[in-house]
């Protein structure tokens, strides 16, 4: 029998695969690459899927099941598993240490395509509803919940590479994650982004700029917005 001949992936496979791990992506100790998303999000991953098809990736299709713990219990949870290949294997053993760990050559490897992934799994627009605004600012944030000096990194490749300047805001203990520093950043971050956010009609609310205070206060509520705040799997 030949023996099957095996591909390296091209620079567009690898900063799809990265892209995806970076934000709501999983890989197993099996390895088990899985993406997973509430069934409000049913179209942001059936378009993900499509991504994978279209980069030439296999996978197992999409399934469900409802959890039986962690902040979706009870609810449906919408998941892919893509097809194991060595550089998913690679990533397991570079990424997991034992948790998600991310480098700067990791980042390097996004495209436009990878920065609008990241940021719809893990991304919301903020508008700032204090009374002592006369205007209403719009801040891009992305939930990244990593240490000090993660997120200081984070911050230097997006001005080194994107020239967007980002700031980090505190979590909780020891923990950050980034916000753009003025509403040029914001607005110039969502002109990358934008075209591909726009595949996902579902999702235009990350990137929706014309929202009054009351309007987004009122989003806050929503379960769009949550799933925003929430990752599953990680």
């Amino acid at each position: 029998m030949a023996r099957k001949i095996k591909r390296k992936l091209t620079k567009e496979q690898k900063s799809l695969l990265i892209s995806m791990l970076i934000g709501d992506g999983t890989i197993t100790n099996h390895p088990d690459y899985k993406l997973s998303h509430s069934e409000s999000q049913r179209e942001f991953l059936e378009w993900k899927i499509k991504l994978l098809e279209k980069y030439g990736f296999e996978h197992g299709g999409l399934k469900e099941y409802i959890s039986k713990c962690g902040y979706n219990l009870g609810n449906k949870v919408l998941y892919v598993r893509i097809k194991t290949n060595p550089t998913i294997k690679a990533l397991r053993r570079s990424v997991y240490k034992p948790k998600k760990t991310f480098t700067r050559n990791l980042l390097n490897w996004l495209n436009p395509l990878g920065l609008a992934i990241w940021y719809m799994d893990d991304g919301c627009i903020n508008v700032n509803t204090s009374i002592q605004r006369s205007s209403i600012q719009h801040t891009c944030k992305i939930a990244t919940c990593v240490d000090e000096e993660t997120i200081n990194m984070m911050i230097t490749y997006f001005k080194e590479i994107w020239n967007i300047n980002f700031r980090p805001f505190k979590e909780g203990k020891n923990t950050y994650s980034l916000a753009t520093s003025s509403e040029q950043d914001c607005t110039n971050f969502v002109n990358i982004i934008k075209p591909y956010i726009e595949q996902v009609p579902s999702l235009l609310y990350k990137i929706r700029d014309n929202f009054t205070k009351e309007e987004f206060i009122a989003y806050q509520k929503t379960d769009n917005f949550r799933s925003a705040r929430h990752i599953i799997g990680n």
